[in-house]
């Protein structure tokens, strides 16, 4: 018998399934061990308006699961806060311990610390069912799970929740051995500790300012009418889409309407075809030819005809109403009055992502981007403190830029940042266009040729994250002459960063992973890589391959064209994206492990100085942390928010340093 429960109901004679044990019972045992499982049920997924059911804590040999309707979880705080929890998906259950005023100060998540060993694997699962089948060897019932609510504590509840602590030391065992065999064991260490603080931002939340939103979706709805306007009007007055007015008007709205529904590409492809855009590309997933009306294809053609700039702006409104429109409203807690969204902690490149789908069966909500919020002020300034709050927003000073040259150790770079030259992408223009910008100072640039500066910003973004001429002149909708010189002055400006790109690509190409970095050995294994190394195997193993490919190809074989231009095509599309990850995901990998370590420092210091839900965390973006403090403590939250940044970026960037500039502010900008 391992399954004790803990309740202050009257049970009489527990059932064969599990045992009747006291929260003393329970502490005294608790307290032997210093690893201890834990797991919580809850009566729904949000820790504001769901309770908690039932704790979940123990080892392999005794799994204790505790009544918290009837049983003060307060009782376990002491435990829960000062051993080390093994909990499977922690950000979950600690919003739901943090709502009780508990915070575990050492955590290991199986769920984290399973992504940390497949990132890059798509087919990896990581449920605990999965988990306990692969290191443990064990087949564990899940079907109980849906009728929890229904049920409460029954007896083949309190067994499944029992079990769900039950196999988490022996995974977490198996895993520590893995993961010291890939040199993961400092990724896992940080992760394990950000995860702590990533559960902090989302209890949180955000405070949307409802009447400022509210002017403002107004304000875009009126926009986005007028720019249909255009659009119907351009109908209306060319007979050539005569067939697309709808001339059945009734008497009660004698308004002239049209047929097409300008937000249905389905629809507006033809229209556009009809004006003579070319609306076909290439899936990249497929390698076939498909039509597209996004914006990286209208752009380009914008002097085809006057109404694809028309719709282009049409598109970009619509888009503002429906995704930063009304719905918000849906978005805001009715405990805490504030927006909590969802994050995921390790997407491929290292890098958070915001954002959940909604499965109203389920009982899911669905939850906003805070990521991808517009950067104008009128939609940021919406997003504001408490009243007797102010928010402290700080970000990294161009970080990607500065990882890179800590990576790269590029001489030019490095001259950038020793001599304190300003504005990177003025001086990247002055080093990519120096006949052009011959007698311009480097303050003047942006100022005198801002179509250089603009060129050389795209080229080093797109070139940073494995990009090609072809690339920058898409991004800027140039020629691709022009991209193609622009691509190769940068390398010749920055002769550096060929040498350091040839050796990222070259040793992902090998190792079939690509590093991060030295620090935290963060990780992304490549998908289908033995695969590849087939493929190329195959292409170089000897000179048949390429003496047969020639011939069929000359003679334009349907053997050619079936199998061994696919063969290579295949080959060389993998090719480019391992290269392309290698050379994006270092970058922004590394530039994540340092906002998550800010982020774990920042954590601490609240922690340390009893400052926990009083000052909050309400958001991160990329390289940007959001504090919301008291007026009176700011200038302190400031200067440690600061702190907290840079000495994190030290940790990674040994060379040039990383600054970090604090901005008290009262609502979100930056």
């Amino acid at each position: 018998m391992s399954t004790y429960f803990i309740t202050n109901q009257q049970i009489a004679i527990a059932p064969t399934e599990y045992k009747l044990c006291s929260a003393e019972q329970c502490l005294k045992y608790l307290n032997t061990l210093d690893v201890i499982g834990l797991d919580t049920e809850t009566k729904g997924f949000d820790q504001f308006t769901k309770d908690i059911l039932s704790l979940q804590l123990g080892d392999s040999k005794k799994q204790f699961v505790i009544d918290c309707s009837t049983v003060d979880i307060k009782l376990f705080k002491d435990v829960v806060e000062n051993k080390t929890m093994i909990m499977q998906n922690a950000k979950f259950d600690l919003k739901f311990l943090y709502r009780q005023g508990i915070v575990p100060k050492k955590v290991y998540d199986t769920f984290l610390a399973e992504r940390i060993l497949t990132t890059g694997i798509p087919t990896a699962r990581k449920s605990l069912d999965h988990l306990v089948f692969r290191y443990c060897g064990q087949e564990m019932d899940k079907s109980v799970r849906a009728n929890i609510l229904k049920e409460g504590l029954s007896t083949r509840v309190i067994k499944y929740a029992g079990d769900d602590v039950k196999y988490l030391h022996e995974i977490r065992d198996k895993q520590m051995v893995e993961l010291e065999k890939l040199d993961l064991l400092k990724t896992v260490s940080l992760d394990n500790e950000y995860v702590r603080v990533l559960a902090y931002i989302e209890y949180c939340g955000v405070k949307l300012d409802v009447d400022k939103w509210r002017t403002k979706c107004l304000e875009d709805a009126n926009t986005l009418d007028a720019k249909k306007k255009v659009l119907d009007d351009f109908i209306f007055s060319n007979d050539k889409f005569a067939h697309l007015v709808d001339n059945q008007m009734n008497l009660f709205d004698s308004e002239l309407k049209t047929l097409i529904n300008w937000s249905s590409s389905k629809q507006v492809i033809p229209f556009m075809r009809a004006l003579g855009v070319n609306t076909s590309v290439l899936d990249k997933k497929t390698g076939n030819l498909k039509d597209s009306i996004d914006k990286s294809v209208l752009s380009s053609q914008k002097s085809v005809h006057p109404m694809v700039g028309s719709y282009i702006e049409y598109s970009e409104a619509h888009k503002v109403v429906s995704t930063y429109g009304d719905n918000w409203f849906d978005y805001i807690n009715p405990v805490t009055k504030r927006i909590h969204t969802n994050y995921t902690q390790i997407m491929n490149t290292g890098r958070l992502s915001s954002g959940q789908k909604g499965n109203p069966k389920k009982g899911i909500d669905q939850k906003p981007n805070m990521q991808n919020v517009p950067s104008d002020d009128r939609t940021r300034s919406c997003f504001v403190a408490e009243s007797g709050n102010t928010l402290i927003v700080a970000d990294y000073s161009g970080q990607e830029q500065v990882v890179l040259a800590n990576k790269s150790l590029e001489p030019n770079l490095l001259e950038f940042y020793a001599k304190g030259l300003g504005d990177m992408h003025s001086f990247n223009a002055k080093k990519i266009f120096p006949k052009e910008l011959e007698g311009v100072e480097l303050n003047d640039v942006k100022k005198e040729r801002p179509d250089l500066r603009q060129m050389a910003k795209a080229a080093g973004f797109a070139i940073n994250y494995g990009g090609v001429g072809m690339t920058i002149a898409k991004n800027l909708s140039l020629p691709l002459e022009t991209g193609e010189m622009v691509y190769q002055a940068y390398f010749e400006a920055f002769p550096g960063l060929a040498d350091y790109f040839k050796q990222a690509k070259e040793k992902a190409i090998s190792d079939g992973y690509i590093t991060f970095n030295d620090v935290s050995k963060r990780k992304c294994f490549v998908y289908g890589f033995e695969e590849f190394q087939g493929l190329h195997a195959e292409l170089y193993g000897d000179k048949k391959f390429w003496t047969e490919y020639k011939r069929e190809k000359a003679e334009d074989s349907h053997y050619f064209n079936t199998y061994l231009k696919p063969k290579v095509r295949n080959y060389f599309v993998k090719k480019g994206g391992i290269e392309r990850d290698a050379l994006n995901y270092p970058v922004q990998g590394t530039s994540a492990d340092i906002t998550k370590l800010a982020g774990v420092y920042l954590f601490r210091y609240l922690e340390k100085n009893n400052l926990l839900f009083k000052v909050l965390i309400p958001n991160v973006v990329h390289d940007e942390i959001h504090v919301e403090c008291s007026e009176d403590i700011a200038d302190k939250m400031s200067e440690v928010l600061k702190k907290c940044m840079e000495d994190a970026g030290d940790v990674f960037c040994k060379t040039v340093p990383l600054k970090a500039e604090p901005c008290k502010t009262p609502y979100w900008t930056h």
